[in-house]
C-alpha cells in the first residue's frame, strides 16, 4: 500500500493515539472477477472510554495481512462463529453483485423505452405528409356509372345508423351489417393500417376504388364510426404507377411537382364525390381457416367528400370498391396471388339484415348455382348482364321499346319485345331500378291485383313513390305475401337445349314495410334517377340470395341460401370443375 494512501495515514493516526485498546481484527478475503485480482478486507476495532472507532484498511490478495493476535484479555472468537460471519458477508455481495448485473442490464432499456414513448406522445401531433392540390383544371368523374338512384336511394331513406404466399384456395371472409331498410346499405368491417384499426366500409361492386375519410388534414369530412383515417406510416403512391394511370384515366392531371402524389377525384351519380390521393398501406385479412394475413394494398385517402357523402353523422368510415377494375381491392388481391379473382355476398332479409361476403372461389358452391356471362368489361367495370324478359306471377309481361323513326316518319315507334337491355348488379345501391318501360310494365301489372285485393295506395307516406295501406298496419313482409306475386327476371337460355336463366324475386325481393306499416314498392324508375345505365338489380332484389361475381370466368351467379348462417366449404373441388363444364 502506498504511503501517501489516505487510508493508511488515517490507520496509524488511530494506532499513535492514547489510551486506546485494540479489541479484535476481522479479515475476509473476496474472490477477484474472471479469476484476476481480488481484495482483502481488515478490520480492527480500538475501544477508548466512551467511543467505538473502526477503521478498515484493503490491500490487493498479493498483500495479505497477517492478523495481530488478540490480547489475553479479549475474548477469541470461536472459528466456526468466525466462519459464519465470512459466510454471510460473502451472500451479501453476492446479491449486492447480481443487483448490479440487473440494474446495469435494465437501466438502459428503461431509459431508451421512457424516451420512445415521449416521441410516440410528440407523434401524434405531427402529420408525416403534406398533401398538395392536384395537378389538373379538369375533375375527373371515374364512376359516371354509378349510382344516383332517386336521390341517394331516398337519401338512404332518411335513416344514418347513429400473405403474400398465401394458399390460392384461400379465401378472405368478412361478416356483413346493415339491411334494407331503415340503414339503407350493408356494409362490412376492415383492418387496416398498422398498427391494425378497424373501419366500416359501404360495400360497393359498382365501385373500383377503397377510400377512407382521411386526416390529412381533412377539408370535408362527414362523423364516421371510429373517426378519420391517419396516413402518417402509410406510404404516398408515386402517379408513374400504372394503377394510377387508371384511376385517373378521363381526367387532366399532369404528372409533376415536387411530389409526384397521385391525386383522385370520384364522382358519383348522384352528385356526391371524394377526393383525396392514393395511400399504400397494410391491410389484415381473415381467412375462412381461422388465421389473419398480412399485405399491402393501394387505397385512396379522401379528404375532401361533397353531396351526400359529407352528410354526418355517417354509418360508414368510407367505401369497399369491389368492381372487376384492377384498382378494386380483389383485383390487387388476386394479382399477388393471395385469392382467386371471385366475389361472393349473401345479403340477409329482415330489420336485422347481416350477412357474409368473402373473396376467393372456396365457399362458391359446386352444383345448384345459375351463371350468366358478364357483358360489356371492356367498356364497364362493373358487373352487367342482359335482361330478356320480365313475368310478373305466371304472366310474361309486354314492354314496348320505342325505337325511333318507322318509314322515314319521325315520332313513330316499333314495339319490340324480347331484350329488354342490360342490367347491372350493384351492391352499392339500396332498391331495383328498371327502364322506363318496364318498370310501368311491372307497376301496372301489380296495381291491378292490388287493387283487388283491398290494398289501398296511401300518398302520405313518403318512404317511397308508391305505398299501400292494409286494413291494419304491417309488422313484415311476410304479412303481405298473399297480395303480391313473384316477379322473374329471365336471362336468356344457356344453350339451345338448356332451360332459362332466372332471377325469382318473392315479394321479399321488392318489398319493404315502412315505419308507418305501410307496404312499399322497392322497385323504381330508372330515368328518375338519371341513370347512365338501364336497368339495375340492388340489395333489396339480392336479399336471401348468394350472388357471385366471377372475373375469372366472366360470369354473375346466383343460388338460394339462408344467409344468417355461415357458409360452408363445398364438398368437392372437382364437383365445381365438373359443373363448369356445362355452363
Amino acid at each position: 500500500m502506498s504511503i501517501n494512501d489516505p487510508m493508511d495515514s488515517g490507520a496509524k493516526s488511530v494506532a499513535s493515539s492514547a489510551p486506546q485498546q485494540m479489541r479484535g481484527v476481522v479479515i475476509i478475503s473476496l474472490p477477484g472477477i474472471d479469476g484476476e485480482g481480488g481484495k482483502t478486507m481488515c478490520a480492527a476495532m480500538w475501544q477508548e472510554e466512551q467511543q467505538h472507532v473502526r477503521q478498515f484498511v484493503q490491500e490487493p490478495v498479493r498483500q495479505q495481512l497477517q492478523p495481530t493476535p488478540p490480547p489475553p484479555s479479549a475474548p477469541v472468537p470461536s472459528r466456526q462463529r468466525r466462519g459464519w460471519k465470512i459466510l454471510r458477508k460473502m451472500v451479501l455481495f453476492k446479491l449486492m453483485f447480481l443487483v448490479a448485473l440487473f440494474l446495469a442490464y435494465k437501466l438502459p432499456s428503461l431509459y431508451f423505452s421512457e424516451m420512445e414513448l415521449e416521441e410516440q406522445d410528440e407523434e401524434k401531433n405531427v402529420h408525416v405528409y403534406t398533401l398538395h392540390p392536384k395537378y389538373t383544371a379538369t375533375p375527373i368523374k371515374l364512376a359516371q356509372i354509378r349510382r344516383n338512384l332517386l336521390e341517394r336511394d331516398m337519401k338512404r331513406l332518411g335513416k344514418v345508423a347513429t400473405p403474400e404466399n398465401a394458399d390460392k384456395n384461400a379465401t378472405v371472409f368478412s361478416q356483413l351489417r346493415g339491411n334494407i331498410y331503415p340503414d339503407g346499405l350493408y356494409y362490412m368491417a376492415m383492418l387496416i393500417g398498422a398498427p391494425a384499426k378497424l373501419y366500416y366500409l359501404d360495400m360497393d361492386t359498382g365501385s373500383d376504388l377503397t377510400w377512407l375519410q382521411c386526416d390529412a388534414p381533412c377539408r370535408s369530412c362527414a362523423s364516421g364510426p371510429h373517426g378519420l383515417y391517419d396516413p402518417k406510416k402509410a406510404r404516398l403512391v408515386d402517379c408513374r404507377v400504372p394503377l394510377c394511370a387508371l384511376v385517373q384515366q378521363g381526367g387532366s392531371y399532369a404528372c409533376g411537382g415536387p411530389v409526384r402524389q397521385c391525386d383522385y377525384d370520384v364522382e358519383y351519380a348522384d352528385g356526391s364525390s371524394t377526393m383525396g390521393v392514393l395511400m399504400e398501406d397494410t391491410i389484415t385479412l381473415l381467412l375462412t381457416n381461422g388465421t389473419r394475413s398480412k399485405t399491402t394494398a393501394i387505397i385512396g385517402c379522401g379528404y375532401d367528400q361533397q353531396g351526400t357523402l359529407a352528410q354526418t353523422p355517417a354509418s360508414t368510415d368510407g367505401v369497399m370498391g369491389l368492381s372487376s377494375a384492377k384498382i378494386s381491392l380483389p383485383s390487387q388481391l388476386a394479382k399477388k396471388g393471395i385469392v382467386r379473382n371471385v366475389i361472393g355476398h349473401c345479403l340477409a332479409g329482415g330489420s336485422n339484415g347481416g350477412g357474409y361476403l368473402f373473396f376467393g372461389d372456396s365457399l362458391v358452391p359446386a352444383l345448384g348455382m345459375t351463371w350468366t356471362p358478364i357483358m360489356g368489361k371492356s367498356i364497364v367495370d362493373g358487373y352487367q348482364t342482359r335482361l330478356q324478359s320480365i313475368r310478373y306471377g305466371g304472366d310474361e309481361l309486354k314492354i314496348v321499346k320505342k325505337t325511333g323513326n318507322i318509314g322515314g316518319k319521325s315520332g313513330d315507334a316499333d314495339d319490340k319485345t324480347g331484350d329488354i337491355g342490360g342490367v347491372m348488379f350493384d351492391s352499392g345501391t339500396s332498391f331495383t331500378y328498371l327502364v322506363p318501360e318496364a318498370y310501368n310494365a311491372v307497376l301496372s301489372a301489380m296495381e291491378m291485383q292490388v287493387e283487388k285485393s283491398g290494398l289501398v295506395r296511401i300518398k302520405t307516406d313518403n318512404t317511397l313513390p308508391f305505398c299501400w295501406r292494409g286494413p291494419s298496419p304491417f309488422e313484415s313482409v311476410a304479412d303481405v305475401q298473399r297480395y303480391f306475386k313473384t316477379v322473374t327476371l329471365d336471362f336468356g337460355k344457356r344453350n339451345w337445349y338448356s332451360a332459362s336463366r332466372v332471377l325469382e324475386l318473392s315479394p321479399e325481393g321488392y318489398l319493404i314495410v315502412s315505419t308507418q306499416g305501410n307496404v312499399c314498392l322497392g322497385i323504381l324508375d330508372a330515368s328518375g334517377a338519371s341513370l347512365e345505365v338501364t336497368n339495375i338489380i340492388g340489395d333489396v332484389s339480392m336479399r336471401g340470395y348468394l350472388v357471385v361475381y366471377d372475373n375469372a370466368r366472366n360470369q354473375i351467379g346466383w343460388v338460394r341460401r339462408n344467409c344468417h348462417n355461415r357458409p360452408t366449404k363445398p364438398t368437392s373441388q372437382l364437383l365445381s370443375k365438373l359443373a363448369h363444364l356445362f355452363d
